[in-house]
């Protein structure tokens, strides 16, 4: 597998191989005008874990949780569907390297403590990730089947590093930039692979 203009599923990596997104920030609703009754609020500092954009940890921790998980989702379809040996090779290997980050984001999830919380971002993300792999499901199986494949492979992972930098954005945690930085070269080789793979399939 969406900051971006079309947010896919997919992406990125966590501890040794983490990453993935980020997105924009949760609307909060106001039910009530007291500006009339009540003098101006003193400015604030955010909570423990937010940031002033609004995300909390526990949100980015979401965002990647859906992203990894989305990526293998879809990367399971090539491993069933794929036809030519080089696109099935590479969507076993996204099924095996977003598997082990997503036991890494996990694995980072409760050394902080956190309980992963949806946002907008999280709910986008789910609803992206249902319609490529509708989409790819549509497909012949055959060239047309592979081509789809890794042309929205290359998207996702193009998408995935734009999205890495801004989810950086959104958290001041040590360890989660830490991990972030350390999964944008790999998502950066994921991504050379599929659009060499992509020009042979085409």
């Amino acid at each position: 597998m969406q900051l971006i203009s079309t947010p896919r599923l997919t992406g990125a990596f966590a501890m040794g191989v983490f990453g993935i997104l980020a997105a924009c920030s949760p609307r909060k609703e106001q039910t009530t005008d007291t500006l009339a009754t009540t003098p101006p609020a003193a400015a604030t500092t955010p909570a423990a874990g937010e940031t002033t954009s609004g995300w909390t940890d526990a949100n980015v921790v979401d965002v990647i949780t859906v992203a990894n998980q989305g990526e293998i989702d879809y990367s399971q379809l090539g491993v069933e569907k794929a036809t030519n040996p080089s696109v099935k090779q590479f969507a076993q290997l996204m099924v095996k390297d977003h598997g082990t980050m997503l036991d890494g984001v996990k694995s980072l999830a409760t050394k902080l403590n956190l309980t992963p919380a949806p946002n907008d971002k999280v709910n986008d993300l789910q609803k992206e990730n249902q319609k490529d792999i509708s989409d790819l499901n549509g497909k012949t199986v055959g060239k047309d089947f592979d081509k789809e494949f890794m042309d929205e492979q290359v998207d996702m992972h193009q998408e995935t590093l734009d999205l890495l930098n801004d989810l950086d954005g959104k958290t001041t945690n040590a360890d989660l930039k830490a991990a972030i930085a350390e999964a944008k070269p790999k998502v950066q080789a994921h991504l050379d692979q599929a659009k060499a793979i992509k020009d042979k399939v085409d």
